[in-house]
């Protein structure tokens, strides 16, 4: 044997380990989807009808949506058979690999929930989420202690809701909070919902709202403080990015967002935990 021919050999077993981590990697990347979640409107709407529980099957499937977010649960849960309907719809979620989050209005949903979990013992939520939108309220501090009384309240009722030994998670929608409001919420939520309100994804991160400042500061409040963040990014709405998401599509959305959060030369080290959608219904 030749010595070129020997280093040939010799080299070829790492040739072939690296290809190999490449085409890993190339794998990995197609493979396994951003986790994406999405807000549906009207859930008994989708309970009451096969038709509806297909389409939107459909639609999860197509956009990879790892979790959903219902709407308007309320009418689905002040009767036992609407309880049972409702449950029986979570089951199938669960068993096509789907998160269920619950909207949280007040303690009288958290209690509404106890009821249906206690009825239909194999239910369960992987999180709740409360949207008490304090920065719109005049009585803005007020708001705030309510809106942390409520989480304290969804943390204590975690573990019911949840499965057993995986209690649910809790988190908050947020729109406009100060640092000093973060500051109070970040140690109480495992998650925050962010409010982007844009009609382009280039101007996600970049967007600078004249009574709260740059929005990539309030992203890094909770981020930095080990809170999982997900933006939302609108496909109905008073503003949204309609048009660009059925132009584009969500993974376009979603790679500007995390290019221009890696660019940052301050945030750049951080990273986003997925994309929720508003709504369901209107995804591309």
């Amino acid at each position: 044997m030749s010595r070129t021919r020997a280093r040939t050999d010799h080299r070829r077993p790492r040739d072939w380990l690296a290809a190999l981590f490449v085409l890993a990697a190339c794998v990995s990347h197609h493979a396994i989807p951003s986790p994406r979640a999405a807000y549906i409107r009207d859930v008994s709407a989708v309970v009451s009808s096969a038709e509806a529980r297909a389409r939107l099957g459909h639609v999860v499937a197509r956009q990879h949506v790892t979790e959903v977010i219902p709407y308007k649960m309320a009418a689905m849960l002040d009767s036992p058979g609407k309880r049972a309907a409702l449950a029986t719809w979570i089951d199938e979620l669960h068993r096509r690999g789907i998160r269920v989050i619950a909207p949280i209005a007040g303690r009288d949903r958290i209690d509404a929930l106890d009821v249906l979990t206690s009825e239909h013992p194999a239910t369960w939520f992987d999180g709740m989420v409360t949207e008490l939108e304090f920065w719109n309220r005049t009585d803005r501090r007020a708001a705030l202690d309510e809106m942390l009384d409520l989480l304290a309240a969804m943390r204590a009722r975690a573990e019911q809701a949840g499965r057993a030994g995986h209690p649910a998670r809790v988190g908050a929608y947020l729109g406009y909070p100060t640092i000093d409001e973060a500051r109070r919420l970040a140690p109480v939520v495992d998650f925050v919902y962010l409010d982007y309100s844009v009609t382009r994804p280039e101007l996600a991160w970049s967007h600078v709202r004249r009574d709260s400042g740059p929005l990539r500061s309030r992203f890094g409040w909770f981020s930095r403080a080990g809170v999982a963040v997900w933006p939302i990014f609108y496909a109905t709405g008073e503003v949204d990015m309609a048009a660009t998401l059925r132009a584009s599509g969500i993974e376009a959305a979603e790679t500007r967002f995390r290019n221009d959060l890696a660019a940052d030369p301050e945030l750049g080290d951080q990273h986003v935990t997925g994309f929720v959608y508003f709504t369901l219904e209107a995804m591309p």
